[in-house]
């Protein structure tokens, strides 16, 4: 049975269409999924309404971020912002995401005033409806000039975007569950999923695997999280090499089934 409060990700079947994941998801008898812009982009309201009809509620809607370096972009950024936000809203609020850019050559703290001053009528426009706009640290350099928890909490408390918590992103910071509690207020959505930490034979390093069969301490993390008040989903999100040799069906329904697990111990 699927833990009423696990999400899952359309970038775990990425290369499927909506039509596919909802198939599935409807299947799985999932409450929660995290949608990609690229899906719905042709018809947001009309697949939007399909979700709600079967009874999913969005737990996020992930698009790109702006380019810090083209100021000339950022109106079109924005532009498709609210459209997400507005497509959020009508599903009775939740969250939208996106990664907040790569760096721009600058010093750290002027890429986060250009950030700021891009970010900032998105910002409005999602509290303004009720909607938690937030955003990614990720590890991946080409995407996120914010690369840790802990300088994601200081851009939080800049712009007021909510937090993006990826385990896969943030598992090896240190003193991350004191990280994590300092993070409370602005934590929008946490993503789980487990990684190996590599070597010979083995996927690269953090090479992403099923719940329970990588090198990470996931029941820890989930208690670390449930620590500090979040009452949200969780959004499953498998990916990578591996489970695109296992085939996006059997290895979603083998996630749900472990990831439910796991979140059911951990007395979520």
């Amino acid at each position: 049975m699927t833990h009423p409060r696990l999400s899952i990700d359309a970038l775990s079947s990425f290369n499927w269409s909506f039509d596919q994941d909802l198939a599935l998801w409807r299947e799985l008898d999932v409450r929660y999924a995290g949608l990609l812009i690229s899906k719905i982009a042709d018809d947001i309201p009309g697949k939007m309404q399909r979700l709600l009809d079967a009874g999913i509620r969005p737990s996020t809607i992930v698009t790109g971020g702006f380019d810090l370096a083209d100021r000339g972009s950022w109106e079109q950024t924005r532009v498709l912002l609210k459209a997400i936000i507005d497509a959020v809203e009508t599903a009775g609020g939740g969250t939208a995401y996106m990664t907040p850019g790569r760096t721009t050559g600058a010093p750290w703290s002027e890429v986060l005033d250009t950030f700021a001053e891009a970010v900032a009528p998105s910002v409005a426009y999602a509290r303004d409806h009720d909607v938690r706009l937030a955003f990614e640290p990720s590890l991946r350099t080409d995407v996120s000039f914010v690369n840790t928890l802990r300088d994601a909490v200081d851009v939080c408390e800049r712009t007021g975007l909510g937090l993006i918590v990826d385990f896969g992103n943030c598992w090896m910071e240190r003193d991350l569950a004191e990280v994590l509690q300092r993070a409370a207020p602005h934590i929008a959505l946490v993503q789980i999923c487990d990684v190996v930490i590599g070597g010979n034979g083995r996927p690269p390093p953090g090479g992403r695997v099923h719940i329970g069969e990588g090198e990470l301490p996931v029941q820890r993390l989930i208690q670390d999280v449930i620590a500090t008040g979040y009452k949200g989903p969780f959004d499953l999100e498998v990916l990578g090499p591996v489970i695109e040799a296992e085939g996006y069906d059997s290895a979603i329904r083998r996630g749900v089934k472990l990831a439910s697990a796991f979140l059911t111990e951990a007395g979520v």
